[in-house]
């Protein structure tokens, strides 16, 4: 079974680092040079916490993509692991009793599916202003810095727009600080502008 699991993943590897010009047209830029030439992407929309222990109600979030600093590559898994893009932002509760606001900053990889369709993956930091401990059973997230990684599924609709379901969650994964680690986790729709 290994073995078989060993040689598929073998055969999708190589087919994807083989797939050349074609691959780096996926992630070559508009020929344009963002806005001032730095940023690439702005990207707004809301979520929900998906956690039974909290509420914060809607949540607001803006984030600002920035270009990559690597220029394209002729092969698939180097475009998608070598060439991130650092994003900023941040998300606003608008409601609930345990509201959590969080600023944010990392690194997003972007993976072409087909034409027009992509994943989106993000690893990061976050300062929140939520509670550290709560002896009640609420939400218990230990420190005020966080780890903070996403996931999503997008897609572009022509040159510069782009619609994204993504899902987030931020947690100190016991190495940052002691005490409690509920994390906080949302899932929500976003709309990017691309420059």
């Amino acid at each position: 079974m290994r073995r078989r699991l060993a040689a598929a993943l073998g055969l999708i590897l190589a087919g994807l680092a083989g797939t050349g010009p074609a691959a780096a047209q996926e992630f070559a830029d508009s020929g344009d040079s963002g806005l001032f030439g730095i940023f690439d992407e702005v990207r707004t929309g809301g979520s929900f916490s998906v956690q039974s222990d909290y509420d914060s109600g809607f949540i607001l979030r803006g984030e600002l993509i920035f270009r990559s600093f690597v220029p394209p590559f002729d092969n698939y898994l180097a475009n998608t692991l070598l060439r991130p893009r650092v994003h900023v932002g941040g998300n606003l509760a608008t409601g609930g009793d345990d509201q959590v606001s969080q600023v944010f900053a990392g690194l997003t990889w972007n993976f072409p599916v087909f034409r027009d369709l992509f994943v989106e993956a993000t690893f990061g930091l976050t300062l929140h202003d939520g509670p550290l401990e709560s002896p009640g059973g609420g939400l218990d997230l230990g420190c005020e810095l966080l780890f903070r990684e996403s996931i999503g599924i997008g897609v572009n609709l022509g040159q510069h727009w782009r619609v994204l379901a993504a899902a987030d969650h931020s947690s100190h994964a016991n190495l940052i600080c002691d005490g409690g680690n509920s994390g906080i986790t949302h899932a929500g729709m976003f709309v990017g502008y691309r420059f």
